[in-house]
């Protein structure tokens, strides 16, 4: 496989039994519609085999040939003049009324197709919103994209328009078939080995095809996801002159997708130059036959022209078939990827007996836990340790040593994969997620700022939040300077991920956003890492103040954080490998001595 295909997720198996069953719900939820398209539909097929009648009428009227008792269906009509005039009216009447009806059953189809789509999406970004980061690592923001935009796409051309021209190909064919077996048999039977002799050449090239159009899908998906995910690390690409790898690999992989797609149209131009010999040849044959059968008396001339237009309505079903399988397939092949994600259980998913109650009274405990993103790399091994109500709890160490993975699953972003934390005594995924994290404050290493107002951000758009509230965590949180500095203070309009504001100004506004509900418990990550002395000093002067009463546990590599915390945890390689008080662990002159010792030195400061 290529190898920048190779973390291209694979396409789901589903048959298409299977989808057809989860589409079929959307399909459902337009019932009204659906009946109003498939009356039109039936319409269309009718004047469509209706007008070649009147025109053959038309021919032999003038001709002096036919009558009643010649042919089926024989229109009664006046003779001489006036007839030819009623039935020429009569004609085109057919044409309009058929056009119209094939103008509302587009627009029907288009109101349905698009329906289902805001559906789907609306079904696929709430699933989305369910999942836990770990979801998100395996699924990078280019193919997400992909999955909600291009391949929603494909479904509302199979809604609106595929499903449709398909429905109507079959149907239009049974009836027309019918109709040149009703008009003359003989010939019919002619043209049956042919027609099924195209039919199964159909299928042989839709089967090889099948896997050109995959391969262009899933190119289509690796080529989204390559320009999403590099235009998002920008800064590193310029830092590190990445452009060149950057620009090769994208040219890579539009030379595959070129020579897929080349392959595919070599091949339908191949398919439908034989499908346009084969209609040329039965026309041939119907011509022959029916020359031989008017030369003879058998057969009218107007008889042999409504066989003739019969016979080119009945290839353009076959024809729309070729085309629209295809089209279905490409549709099949992006459903299998969005219902595999609507079908995948968030790896947290909530216990239907979940209580509301999340209120911390006694103790928070970490009961032997273990943890891994990926099973064959554990991160977490046997942590043990209890939070009390009122207790402040530091979490240090090296980088990478589990410290930020203890704080996320104690908010509930992941499940432990071995022991549980527990809530006074209850599992706390027993536990409503939302009430939980409702009485939970987590100030972000990097917080994330949506494009909105200030207030917006600190609220995360809770309208019910008043402005009282949001400049006393401001003030609280010594964010009171940005918000006067800042035009329009809370009305502020801020850019995307806050690009205008610095990594401390962010940092004042994560641990301001985590004030606003008052939180119970305070977790925060790295909270000081990223911001100047100043800065640091009013934070940890705030904080005194705001952690009396509260619940907390600091994830900090700054000794000065935590210094005054109830308990410091030492974790290393995903064990806790000291615990105690400052005072005790410098005594102790473990791990935490040496940490500190680096830091101090580097500081130029003093136990």
């Amino acid at each position: 496989m290529d190898p920048l295909l190779a973390k291209d997720e694979p396409v789901p198996p589903y048959s298409a039994r299977q989808l057809l069953g989860l589409i079929a719900p959307y399909y459902l939820e337009h019932r009204a519609a659906l009946l109003s398209a498939v009356g039109l539909l039936a319409a269309v097929v009718v004047l469509g085999l209706a007008a070649p009648l009147l025109l053959g009428q038309v021919i032999d009227t003038a001709t002096g040939q036919g009558g009643p008792g010649e042919r089926p269906l024989w229109i009664p009509a006046p003779p001489g003049a006036r007839g030819l005039l009623l039935l020429s009216a009569g004609f085109v009447v057919l044409v309009v009324l058929r056009f119209l009806c094939e103008a509302g059953l587009g627009f029907v189809m288009a109101r349905v197709g698009i329906g289902m789509v805001i559906q789907l999406k609306e079904d696929l970004f709430r699933r989305v919103l369910t999942y836990d980061p770990g979801f998100f690592r395996d699924m990078p923001p280019g193919k997400l994209i992909a999955r909600v935009e291009s391949d929603t796409e494909a479904l509302k051309q199979l809604f609106s328009v595929t499903s449709l021209q398909l429905f109507r190909a079959s149907f239009s064919f049974v009836s027309i078939f019918a109709a040149m077996y009703l008009f003359d048999a003989d010939t019919t039977q002619l043209l049956a080995p042919i027609l099924l002799g195209l039919a199964v050449l159909l299928a042989f090239y839709l089967r090889i095809v099948r896997r050109f159009f995959h391969r262009s899908r899933r190119l289509l998906a690796a080529i989204t996801g390559h320009i999403t995910e590099y235009v998002q690390g920008i800064e590193v690409v310029h830092l590190h002159d990445y452009e060149p790898v950057a620009e090769g690999q994208l040219r890579e992989l539009q030379l595959e997708r070129h020579k897929t797609d080349v392959i595919a149209d070599f091949l339908n131009y191949g398919f439908w130059g034989l499908f346009a010999g084969t209609e040329v040849a039965a026309a041939a044959l119907v011509l022959y036959v029916g020359a031989a059968k008017v030369a003879s008396g058998a057969m009218t001339i107007g008889t042999l022209v409504i066989f003739l237009e019969y016979l080119r309505q009945v290839f353009l079903p076959i024809q729309m078939l070729s085309e629209f399988v295809s089209q279905v397939q490409r549709g099949f092949v992006a459903a299998a990827r969005i219902f595999g994600i609507l079908s995948t259980e968030p790896r947290d998913a909530q216990a239907p007996d979940a209580e509301p109650d999340a209120t911390l009274r006694e103790v928070l405990r970490f009961e032997d836990v273990h943890f891994a993103y990926r099973p064959d790399r554990p991160v977490l091994r046997g942590v043990d340790f209890e939070l009390r109500r009122g207790q402040k709890i530091a979490l240090v160490g090296p980088s990478g040593g589990g410290k930020s993975t203890i704080a996320k699953l104690l908010l509930r972003f992941h499940r432990p994969s071995e022991g549980r934390i527990s809530l006074d005594g209850r599992d706390l995924h027993q536990v409503e997620r939302s009430a939980w994290r409702a009485r939970t404050g987590f100030v972000q290493q990097d917080v994330f700022l949506f494009p909105g107002t200030l207030g917006e951000n600190l609220s995360v758009f809770d309208p019910t939040v008043e402005e009282s509230r949001l400049r006393e965590a401001c003030q609280a949180a010594r964010a009171e300077r940005l918000l006067e500095a800042l035009p329009g203070g809370l009305d502020a309009e801020l850019a995307e991920r806050g690009q205008k504001l610095s990594h401390g100004e962010r940092q004042l506004l994560s641990l301001a956003r985590a004030l606003v509900d008052d939180p119970q418990l305070l977790v925060l990550d790295e909270a000081t890492s990223s911001v100047d002395s100043e800065t640091e000093a009013a934070i940890q002067e705030s904080l005194e103040r705001l952690l009396e009463g509260r619940t907390a546990l600091i994830v900090a590599h700054r000794l000065s954080t935590v210094r005054q915390c109830d308990q410091i945890l030492v974790v290393e390689g995903g064990q806790i490998v000291e615990r105690g008080t400052h005072d005790e662990l410098w005594e102790r002159g473990g791990h935490y001595r040496g940490l500190a010792e680096l830091q101090l030195g580097a500081e130029g400061g003093a136990r």
